[in-house]
């Protein structure tokens, strides 16, 4: 499946627009932590950002205090609708400019590599969005979300390569037993056999730390990509990790048009 640079640079701002939707609509459903009574109350955060300048400091006042954080997220998710049925550099440098807001107001916690990965796409569209005309800027932008999503898994594989007790299949067994969702009895009987997590284990190490190799071409791109959706899919399953799939997903395309591109 051949795509061209306009319609892969279109595809992943759908998809980082329905992350943002995703991501946007769990925090409206937990509104009541970040009011001014709740545990993220801007009252208490606010005194982490005292090194900012003065305006800065009004500006994060104005936008991250409660109510007027729920007009922020209002706004992202008014973006990334219209976001959804057309392209337009306003759009994504609204939508980066409220990720960036979100993150600032969670500390980068509320769930970090999926804020992270969703950064770095806007940013790359923002780019792309600026030039239109420019098919080499399009280009250098879908290879940068790219490389971060290539890096994204090889540092976790490498990661994991340097644990004795990811090698061992004892760190994975733990992740399984400790979901935020009941674990099922298959996943149970499945954590207890040593040698089956040391195997499936090792096959998550050598499946990150190959990574890279998707961007020979694109058929081994595609059988890569798979992968890593079903792996995403076992996550959101596992561990509720729903936010992963959307972010990830969206720089997908980035990915597989780069496997295809003759650099030479």
């Amino acid at each position: 499946m051949e795509l061209s640079l306009n319609t892969t640079l279109m595809l992943v701002e759908r998809l980082i627009a329905v992350a943002v939707i995703l991501q946007t609509s769990e925090m409206f459903a937990i509104r009541e932590s970040f009011s001014d009574d709740g545990v993220w109350s801007w009252s208490v955060l606010k005194d982490e950002f005292e090194f900012f300048p003065g305006p800065v400091r009004f500006f994060l006042d104005l936008t991250l205090a409660y109510p007027n954080f729920l007009v922020v997220l209002f706004l992202r998710i008014l973006a990334a609708s219209v976001a959804l049925m057309l392209s337009h550099a306003v759009l994504v440098f609204t939508l980066l400019l409220t990720s960036v807001l979100v993150c600032l107001r969670w500390r980068g916690v509320f769930n970090g590599g999926s804020d992270y990965m969703t950064v770095v796409v806007l940013l790359a569209l923002l780019l792309a969005r600026l030039f239109p005309e420019s098919h080499l800027v399009g280009l250098g932008c879908l290879l940068y979300i790219a490389l971060q999503l290539l890096s994204s898994f090889f540092i976790a594989g490498v990661v994991k390569l340097k644990r004795v007790n990811w090698r061992s299949g004892r760190a994975l067994g733990g992740f399984l037993c400790s979901g935020i969702y009941p674990v099922s009895p298959l996943l149970r009987a499945f954590a207890e056999k040593p040698a089956l997590l040391a195997c499936l284990s090792w096959s998550i190490i050598l499946f990150e730390v190959l990574f890279p190799l998707s961007l020979l071409n694109q058929s081994i791109c595609l059988l890569f990509i798979i992968t890593a959706l079903l792996f995403h899919v076992a996550n959101v399953y596992m561990f509720g990790l729903n936010r992963f799939l959307f972010a990830w997903g969206a720089a997908y395309p980035a990915l597989y048009y780069c496997s295809g591109v003759s650099w030479s």
